[in-house]
């Protein structure tokens, strides 16, 4: 049983109710168990807000955090319907994980919703020597008439321009909760990421798009510093595509790894989706096997060529519906054999 708010910011901040509350975030002694109580009325100030969901970070991280909360803030004063008291519940209920009490209140979803059927990624940087940046991402989702959800979305832009909060990799105050007795509490960083993806995705179910396209150039050794098993992908995006497929999404999936492992990937990806959602998994697997590109150096590049392949292969276009009509194109589906083990993968066509 939650305190009365007023006394759980008193002891969240070791402050007597006359007081105002600093937001400088280092002043602030919280308790051990509240940050504060989500049944009543946020503080009336941004400021202590941020201050609150950024008392753990180390700097660099702080900076970004406050940063973003500060950006969503505004987007938020800007939507129909959504009052400054309204924002500011929303974002502490997002950073704290405790959005999903209150159906009705989806700051995220509103931030999130893209263009255009969206396209999930990782692994997409400056200095890449192919050339896989962003720009070339963005120039191929064009022409497989999709987007990328980060950073064509309201939402996607915000986290880039705040650096897509590279200084919280590795700060352990991005993982600290202001729940501590609670399970779904998973510290503010991790919060807002799986909100964030969970928006991205959800937007895709809502749309019921036909498929969901993700392109990852990431390598697949768990020791690697930047490997799959750390993206937003692998982590959140992920679980979300599951979690659809058990509310009656089903969209064909296409992979186009830029590293050449699809045979690992598919049936990592098989391995992951199955874990919480077999059931479902299997269903749609059976029925829609995953298609994976091999598009390692040499083989392919992000260019018209590939778009073409993956349009015949998902039906975008008249033309693809046409070709496929009369011939039906070789897709590089990749079946599991149940007889044999449910979860390998091989390729079929």
């Amino acid at each position: 049983m939650f305190l009365p708010f007023r006394a759980t910011v008193c002891l969240a901040f070791s402050a007597i109710p006359v007081v105002a509350i600093r937001a400088d975030a280092d002043s602030f002694k919280p308790h051990k168990d509240l940050c504060w109580n989500p049944d009543e009325e946020p503080p009336d100030k941004l400021g202590t807000v941020t201050a609150i969901m950024t008392r753990n970070l180390g700097q660099q991280c702080r900076h970004e955090v406050q940063g973003l909360m500060e950006d969503l803030f505004k987007e938020c004063e800007k939507i129909e319907g959504f009052s400054k008291q309204k924002c500011l519940k929303e974002l502490l209920q997002w950073f704290t994980a405790t959005e999903e009490r209150n159906e009705g209140l989806r700051l995220r979803t509103k931030l999130a919703d893209a263009p255009k059927e969206a396209m999930l990624w990782a692994g997409f940087h400056g200095g890449d020597p192919r050339g896989l940046n962003q720009t070339a991402l963005e120039h191929f989702a064009n022409m497989v008439d999709t987007s990328i959800v980060h950073p064509s979305t309201i939402l996607g832009k915000i986290v880039q321009k705040n650096n897509d909060l590279l200084g919280c990799r590795g700060d352990p105050g991005a993982s600290v909760p202001c729940f501590k007795r609670t399970s779904w509490d998973k510290g503010p960083v991790v919060n807002f990421w799986i909100g964030a993806s969970r928006a991205f995705v959800e937007g895709m179910a809502a749309r019921d798009q036909g498929s969901v396209v993700a392109v990852l150039n990431k390598g697949l050794d768990p020791t690697e510093k930047w490997s799959l098993y750390k993206s937003v992908f692998w982590n959140y995006e992920l679980f979300t595509i599951g979690k659809e497929l058990f509310d009656g999404f089903f969209p064909q999936i296409l992979l186009i790894d830029m590293r050449g492992t699809c045979q690992k990937l598919v049936k990592l990806v098989t391995e992951e989706l199955r874990k919480t959602f077999w059931r479902p998994t299997d269903t749609l697997l059976k029925a829609k096997p995953i298609m994976c590109f091999d598009c390692a150096k040499g083989q392919c590049d992000l260019d018209e060529a590939l778009a073409a392949r993956v349009r015949s292969c998902l039906g975008k276009d008249w033309r693809s519906w046409f070709r496929s009509w009369i011939r039906t194109p070789k897709c590089p589906r990749f079946e599991l054999e149940y007889w044999r083990h449910t979860e390998v993968a091989v390729r079929g066509s």
